[in-house]
């Protein structure tokens, strides 16, 4: 099952507007040596948009972040909280899920766009997931 990210709208002009400036060389630059650098930070950040959302599937949670993916035993969670944390992560919305999980108690951030399902799906597949932050 897949989740999509919620985009924040103010993270929605941030992105497009670092998208444009990475290409705007393309337009008003002579020389286009900087396009080496900024050319691939577009694609990433693009990718990173378009591709940012969450899989369960079987017994695992699939994170998706452009080309970036990592992959939890949902059996190894042990709670989801809410959180407004603004910490760098695989979303594009500051309204997000912290999912504690492992024996090391590793920390993930996500912010899936209906949180209330994705929930619902996790505590359904193994219902010790302690659910917080209501």
């Amino acid at each position: 099952m897949y989740f999509p990210s919620k985009k924040d709208w103010w993270l929605s002009i941030l992105y497009w507007l670092l998208i444009g400036a990475c290409v705007s060389s393309l337009f008003i630059e002579e020389d286009h040596k900087v396009l080496i650098f900024t050319l691939p930070l577009a694609v990433w950040l693009a990718w990173s948009w378009f591709a940012t959302g969450y899989y369960i599937c079987d017994d695992w949670l699939i994170i998706k972040n452009g080309p970036i993916k990592k992959k939890i035993l949902i059996k190894e969670i042990k709670k989801v909280a809410k959180t407004k944390n603004p910490l760098a992560a695989p979303a594009l919305s500051v309204d997000r899920l912290e999912i504690i999980y492992g024996a090391d108690f590793e920390l993930a951030l996500i912010s899936p766009k209906d949180q209330e399902q994705f929930v619902s799906v996790l505590k359904s597949i193994h219902p010790p997931i302690e659910k917080a932050g209501d």
